[in-house]
């Protein structure tokens, strides 16, 4: 009745389990004729038992209980048998192993019951008691670092007891807020825009992509922030145009050549030198009324004349 306890091969590390599942085992067909003898129980598990690491050693316990009598046959049997196997296969290393273990045990990321299950279990095995004030403290340690000032907190807990719980209630409330606000951390701003390929236009082997500004951006980045073009905002210098030696010269109100001449040393000439310079009039005259004194826009002869709508 009920699945067979898996067969043990002699690895040490695998003793206790498989006397777990005898135990097992045995209890459940504790009413099936024939499991109430000690001597058939220790034969059954006998059968479980194969491999040329406990061949010798099964063969010893079998002549054992061939010598047994019925009288004999009483509950100390199966008592001695279990404390000739664990010393045959018990790993006299495994406390050590298990409190190694122990120390290097952490919790996984929000994974609190995992951690609760795997400390437990190790504490058994390394044959420490639960709940002393050293364990509470170990149990501390494998807790990540906001979770443990979360448990040490007001009031600070004393038994193991109240360290789970209040553990297991810091790592419920992170787990909320990650769910509610984990995919919304850009909540408010506007989404990335991706950038179109220029299948027509690749970049240079060794270059990186174009760099864009409010003159030179294409059409689809409309919708798009980019760099204000700087250059095209700034003034021309008074009397050079612009930087190709051409430009208009609204202040002269003409338009013309770059004048080489309107500067000579460090010294500027006169408007009128200037525009006489510029324009190849040497008498300084008005181009109206032919008067010396003003400019042409500013001729007194003019104005009565002109009407702007």
């Amino acid at each position: 009745m009920g699945k067979d306890p898996p067969l043990f091969l002699g690895e040490r590390k695998k003793a206790d389990t498989f006397m777990n599942e005898v135990e097992k085992y045995l209890t459940l067909n504790y009413d099936v004729a024939g499991f109430n003898s000690p001597k058939k129980k220790v034969v059954l598990v006998l059968t479980f038992m194969q491999g040329p690491e406990v061949e010798e050693w099964t063969r010893g316990m079998l002549q054992w209980i061939q010598q047994i009598d019925d009288h004999s046959n009483t509950d100390n049997v199966w008592r001695i048998f279990q404390q000739q196997f664990y010393c045959r296969f018990t790993d006299t290393q495994a406390d050590s192993t298990t409190r190694k273990e122990l120390v290097q045990l952490k919790m996984r990321f929000l994974d609190i019951d995992s951690y609760i299950t795997n400390f437990e279990q190790t504490i058994r095995k390394a044959l420490y008691w639960l709940g002393s004030h050293e364990m509470n403290q170990q149990f501390l340690s494998g807790l990540s670092c906001d979770v443990a000032k979360d448990v040490m907190r007001y009031p600070t807990p004393i038994t193991y007891q109240e360290h789970t719980k209040k553990a297991l209630t810091s790592v419920r409330s992170k787990v909320l807020l990650r769910n509610v606000f984990g995919g919304n951390r850009n909540f408010g701003s506007f989404p990335p825009q991706q950038q179109h390929l220029q299948w027509n236009n690749p970049c240079p082997q060794g270059q990186g992509p174009p760099q864009y500004n409010s003159s030179n951006a294409p059409r689809w980045m409309n919708n798009t922030p980019v760099p204000m073009n700087i250059d095209r905002n700034r003034a021309p210098t008074r009397g050079q145009g612009n930087y190709h030696g051409q430009g208009n010269y609204r202040s002269n109100n003409f338009r013309g050549q770059r004048n080489n001449n309107c500067y000579q040393g460090n010294r500027s000439q006169n408007n009128f030198q200037g525009n006489a310079a510029a324009t190849g009039n040497t008498s300084n005259t008005c181009f109206q009324c032919g008067e010396v004194g003003h400019y042409a826009r500013n001729c007194p002869k003019c104005r009565p004349n002109s009407q702007y709508n």
